[in-house]
């Protein structure tokens, strides 16, 4: 197998280091490949990529993850895409883990485990929201996971799928214009499309806690425009809502004899609030916008 590592940067100076040197460091016997989609940082971060010696790709313009990621992957040579973002940092087995996992056979995408670090008060009940990817709620109680080990979930920040599909399908959509959503519908495609998705805990990113409030109430405002834009572009939608219930479920749940459990359900409520006020904005925002077009 040849794997391509693909990663979108936007003033990653502080933590792309960190992971290209965990990807320098990797037990992996055979060559792979690091790109690195600059979105027109300006700080070090291309001269970071120069100094690591990984591919790099310059964007003219800012255009989101989305379009670094498939930029990424139209340049990629080898034939299994790997993602993950400029903020994590993997285990030293983490291509190793990724090649044993599809060397199975049983599915062509393979989504793996992150880890959220040891932070502030905060910042920890932030991640017990369970985001992203599970945050330190755990993958499988915020997306539902078969005795098998299917899902219907993908996260980019520690992924893996066969370029030709990846291209088949279009790669990530362009339309979200922030982190989240993107992810979601590709694994909506995939799973319409027939693929299976496999969650594999064996292969480890580790991500940096949120541990600003400011910062928390503009991520939850973002995926609230994203999910304006993955509800218009799907069926069955009651199958989502019903899913955040039960995920919503499992945060009080499993939190609720914590000692935090009083900002955790706070920051909970206050999650819906921004979410809430994203979608509306997003919708009011595209309304206008198509009033405008007419």
């Amino acid at each position: 197998m040849k794997f391509s590592v693909i990663i979108p940067a936007y003033n990653a100076e502080s933590t792309l280091p960190g992971l290209l040197d965990s990807l320098s460091n990797q037990r992996y016997a055979e060559d792979f490949e690091v790109i690195v989609v600059d979105d027109c940082s300006t700080d070090s971060t291309i001269e970071i990529c120069r100094r690591f010696g990984c591919t790099l790709i310059a964007c003219t313009k800012n255009s989101g993850p989305a379009n670094c990621r498939n930029r990424g992957a139209a340049r990629a040579a080898g034939d299994f895409l790997i993602f993950t973002d400029s903020d994590c940092v993997v285990s030293s087995d983490w291509i190793e883990c990724f090649e044993r996992s599809l060397a199975r056979g049983d599915s062509d995408v393979i989504i793996g485990k992150l880890v959220l670090l040891p932070s502030t008060t905060l910042g920890d009940s932030i991640s017990a929201l369970g985001f992203p990817a599970g945050g330190s709620l755990g993958f499988e109680k915020v997306w539902k996971v078969s005795q098998d080990g299917y899902t219907k979930s993908l996260s980019s920040c520690n992924c893996a799928i066969r370029k030709d599909i990846f291209s088949k399908l279009g790669g990530f959509d362009e339309s979200f214009p922030y982190a989240g959503g993107e992810d979601s519908f590709l694994a909506y495609t995939l799973v319409e499309s027939g693929y299976g998705i496999r969650y594999c805990p064996e292969v480890i990113a580790y991500h940096p806690a949120r541990k600003s409030f400011g910062d928390f109430l503009r991520w939850q405002f973002r995926r609230g425009v994203s999910s304006l834009i993955f509800a218009g572009k799907i069926s069955r939608r009651s199958q989502f809502v019903s899913l955040r219930l039960w995920s919503t479920k499992n945060v009080i749940k499993y939190n609720f004899r914590n000692r935090r459990f009083p900002l955790i359900f706070l920051l909970l409520g206050l999650s819906f609030a921004a979410q809430m006020s994203g979608f509306l904005f997003a919708k009011y925002k595209f309304k206008k916008a198509g009033a405008c077009e007419s």
